[in-house]
């Protein structure tokens, strides 16, 4: 399902095939590692971070979250668990991602944990 996305932001331009791989090799971990296994829960994750990849190689800012998302997410008790599983998916990636999109990466990731409970 996500191959379909790639390919078509790719064919636009909007990634690159490095952004490709990393995200497919993110899937491949979540599923693999039994992290997820609802691959429909994995679609607006793997899609955000596609963008979220491709606007850090482009210098694109990030507009900040709204403080009142960012306080929940900071309380949340899924917080740990989202920044250790970015910390095991980020190996896949060359790209350095800024505080402000590591928010709403993190946002996604626990989402995504709270869908698979």
């Amino acid at each position: 399902m996500i191959g379909k996305k790639l390919e078509i932001l790719k064919e636009s331009n909007v990634i690159d095939e490095e952004t490709e791989q990393f995200v497919l090799a993110v899937n491949n971990y979540l599923l693999e590692q039994k992290v997820i296994n609802n691959e429909e829960h994995l679609d607006m994750f793997l899609t955000h971070i596609a963008m979220a990849d491709a606007r850090q190689k482009k210098n694109e800012p990030v507009i900040g979250m709204d403080e009142l998302i960012l306080s929940e997410i900071q309380n949340d008790e899924k917080l740990a668990e989202s920044k250790a599983l970015w910390q095991e998916l980020s190996r896949y990636c060359a790209t350095t991602f800024s505080q402000e999109e590591l928010w709403f990466i993190y946002m996604h990731i626990i989402n995504l944990l709270k869908k698979e409970q």
